[in-house]
């Protein structure tokens, strides 16, 4: 993986990161009304952000980044980690960034 993608990969994952934060800051005062309209500037803001470092759908970006997390655990791809994981890779792989 190039440098480009992977920086592209962390700055949606701090996209990601920011909208789970935002997300539960929302649910931290407890249901109302308008809660479920609050959402969708939520949704968006992260759409933008992830199209904004070239990731057109959401499942493009999660695909990205779990290939990032592959080849961290030291694999050249996705098909050499299906094929060649241990158990105790596939679990620290479900440990990593989600």
């Amino acid at each position: 993986m190039d440098e480009q993608k992977r920086l592209r990969i962390i700055s949606g994952r701090l996209a990601v990161d920011a909208c789970r934060l935002a997300h539960t800051q929302l649910h931290a005062t407890g249901w109302h009304k308008g809660i479920p309209e609050e959402h969708t500037p939520l949704l968006n803001n992260l759409l933008a952000e992830l199209k904004r470092h070239e990731f057109m759908a959401l499942h493009k970006f999660v695909d990205a980044s779990q290939e990032l997390n592959i080849l961290e655990l030291g694999f050249k791809s996705k098909e050499d980690f299906e094929t060649k994981a241990t158990g105790s890779e596939r679990k620290a792989l479900e440990g990593m960034w989600q």
